[in-house]
């Protein structure tokens, strides 16, 4: 397995982590990003440009972009929810298509490392080697299934 780590310049031997990390395997590339945040006055804004940022890279240094993200972690302030959660639920719908939808978690934290930052992201992708086509498959909600406008605090 080649594996291949991606670090922010100027960092020397005391980094302890990778903007991201790729590893291949015989049918596709893994990409894992490290928790990331991304100037921006709002959530949406922070999230807006994480994502276009992981775009970026996706395309440039990996032959991939956001339609092969399997997983996105948002990392929020609590303080800012649930409005924040609208506003990156509107960035990560200009920046993704269906089918090509990510699995999301979005997770409530106390504070967010490295300054007034309201979003930390974490993304994973998987690029194939060869393309296919997305097979959709509709399922019923799940039991007691309420989405963000339905559910009450």
């Amino acid at each position: 397995m080649e594996k291949t780590v991606f670090r922010r310049e100027n960092r020397e031997d005391d980094a302890v982590a990778a903007t991201a990390v790729r590893t291949c395997h015989a049918d596709h590339d893994h990409v894992q990003f490290d928790g990331f945040v991304a100037p921006g006055e709002t959530p949406r804004a922070q999230a807006d440009r994480a994502l276009s940022f992981a775009d970026r890279f996706l395309r440039e240094y990996c032959d991939g972009s956001l339609a092969d993200v399997t997983m996105i972690r948002h990392y929020v302030r609590e303080d800012l929810l649930p409005e924040a959660e609208f506003e990156i639920g509107e960035a990560c719908r200009e920046h993704f298509s269906p089918p090509e939808l990510p699995g999301t978690v979005m997770v409530g934290v106390s504070d967010v490392v490295g300054g007034d930052h309201a979003v930390k992201i974490e993304l994973e992708a998987r690029i194939p080697h060869e393309r296919g086509e997305t097979e959709v498959v509709e399922l019923p909600p799940p039991p007691g299934y309420t989405n963000s406008a339905e559910r009450i605090e």
